[in-house]
C-alpha cells in the first residue's frame, strides 16, 4: 500500500512538471526592432512558438533570429544574448538597467554593452592529499560584482557580503546602477511565484463500510449517514507554477452501519450495527490541473494518508438467541486517501465540494486483522491568508 502511494505521488508530479508550456499573451521584438503582438509559449533557453492570435499558424522563434519577447502576465522579459561565443540563449532581466542582472538555469549573469554577458559563479573546487579528497568553495562572482562597482568605492567593499541568490544580488546591481545615476526596471519580484496559505473548514457526511476477517465474520454493505466535521491548513509553494497544494488537516468522523446478513449453519438472520466516532489527522497533497484564481471552478484530485484515533466504537449484535453489545478500542491504521472536487470562487469568497474514500484496518489484540472502507461527500468554506 506505501508502495502504491509512492508510485501515485511520483506520477502526479512527473506529470505537473511537464504540464507548464502554455500559450501567454506577449509579444517578441525583432532583429529591426519592430515589436510583434500576439500568443507566445515558452518551450527553453533556446526556442519560443509565436501565433498571433488562438486560431493562427505557430512559427517557432530562436535567439538567432530575434532580439528577444516578453511576456505580459506576470511580466517577465528575455533578451537574446550569447555567452563566451556559444549559441545565443534566451535570457531573463531580473534588473534592466545599464548594468543588468539576468538569470538563466537558476545561474546570474551581468549584463552591459560595454563587458557583454559575464557569469556570476559559485566555484566548487576539489584536491586531493595525502589526507583524503577536500572540497573548496569559491565565491568568484564577488570579484565581477567589486570590478563593477570600481566607479563606486562604498559599494566594493559592499560586494564581499553579498549572497547568491535573487534579493540579495538585485539589491547590489540596483544600488550599482543608482550610484551611477542611471534608471532601473526592477523585475526581482518574481510574480509569477503565487504562495498561498488557506485555511478551510469542511461539513458533511460519512458512508462506511466493515469487514471482520475472523472465522464466521461479516463484510457489511450500504453505510447509514454519520457525520463528519473538519478543518485544514493548506500551503501551496508556487502554486502558479506547479498547481500542488499540501493539506494538513483534522476530522471528527463518526462512521454508521446497520447491517443484516445470513451465516452459513445459522438459523436466521443476524444484525450488525457500528457506531464508530474517530478523530482522524490527515495529509494530502492536492493537485489542481487548471489551477485559476479568477474562475468560478478549479478543479482537483488529491492524493495523501490519514489516521484514526477511535473515541467509541460500539458494535450490536443481535440474531434470534441473544443482543450483545461490545466496544472495539483499538485504533486505525494510517490509510491511503483519495480526494477529487473543485473549489468554487464566487465573488470574492471561495468554497469547495469535495468526495473523498479512504481504507483502513485495524489490528485487535489476539484476533485477527479487520478492514473499514469510507465515502465521503461533503461541502466547505476556504479563508485566504496569504496570496
Amino acid at each position: 500500500m506505501k508502495k502504491n502511494l509512492l508510485c501515485c505521488l511520483t506520477l502526479l508530479l512527473t506529470f505537473n512538471i511537464y504540464s507548464q508550456n502554455i500559450f501567454q499573451n506577449g509579444s517578441y521584438t525583432k532583429t529591426n526592432q519592430e515589436e510583434v503582438n500576439g500568443l507566445i509559449k515558452i518551450i527553453s533557453n533556446s526556442n519560443i512558438v509565436y501565433k498571433q492570435t488562438e486560431d493562427s499558424k505557430e512559427t517557432m522563434l530562436t535567439p538567432e533570429t530575434i532580439k528577444g519577447y516578453t511576456i505580459t502576465n506576470p511580466f517577465k522579459k528575455f533578451i537574446s544574448l550569447s555567452e563566451d561565443g556559444a549559441s545565443s540563449e534566451f535570457f531573463e532581466y531580473v534588473i534592466d538597467a545599464s548594468t543588468s542582472l539576468l538569470i538563466s538555469n537558476d545561474v546570474y549573469y551581468v549584463y552591459d554593452q560595454t563587458h557583454g554577458l559575464k557569469k556570476l559563479e559559485v566555484k566548487k573546487i576539489q584536491k586531493t592529499t595525502d589526507q583524503g579528497v577536500f572540497e573548496s568553495t569559491i565565491n568568484s562572482y564577488v570579484g565581477i560584482l567589486s570590478y563593477y562597482a570600481n566607479n563606486c568605492k562604498e559599494l566594493q567593499t559592499e560586494a564581499n557580503s553579498v549572497k547568491y541568490n535573487r534579493k540579495s544580488l538585485s539589491e547590489f546591481i540596483v544600488k550599482l546602477n543608482k550610484c551611477n545615476n542611471t534608471e532601473v526596471k526592477d523585475y526581482s519580484v518574481d510574480k509569477s511565484v503565487v504562495n498561498l496559505v488557506d485555511i478551510g473548514v469542511t461539513t458533511g457526511g460519512n458512508f462506511a463500510s466493515f469487514e471482520d476477517t475472523r472465522a464466521g465474520g461479516y463484510k457489511t454493505s450500504g453505510g447509514d449517514f454519520g457525520l463528519n466535521v473538519g478543518g485544514f491548513v493548506s500551503f501551496s509553494p508556487n502554486i502558479s507554477r506547479y498547481n500542488l497544494s499540501f493539506l494538513l488537516g483534522v476530522e471528527y468522523n463518526q462512521k454508521k452501519v446497520n447491517h443484516t446478513y445470513e451465516e452459513p449453519n445459522f438459523p436466521g438472520p443476524r444484525n450488525i450495527i457500528h457506531d464508530a466516532s474517530v478523530i482522524e489527522p490527515y495529509f494530502v497533497a492536492l493537485y489542481q490541473p487548471f489551477y485559476n484564481n479568477q474562475g468560478l471552478l478549479s478543479p482537483y484530485i488529491g492524493l495523501g494518508t490519514s489516521y484514526g484515533f477511535t473515541q467509541k466504537h460500539s458494535i450490536e449484535v443481535n440474531d434470534i438467541f441473544a443482543e450483545e453489545t461490545f466496544e472495539r478500542d483499538v485504533n486505525q491504521s494510517f490509510s491511503v486517501l483519495f480526494k477529487v472536487g473543485t473549489f468554487i470562487n464566487i465573488n470574492k469568497s471561495k468554497f469547495l465540494l469535495e468526495i473523498a474514500f479512504s481504507d483502513y484496518s485495524y489490528q485487535t489484540p489476539g484476533k485477527a486483522e479487520d478492514y473499514g472502507k469510507n465515502f465521503q461527500a461533503k461541502i466547505g468554506y476556504v479563508f485566504n491568508l496569504k496570496k
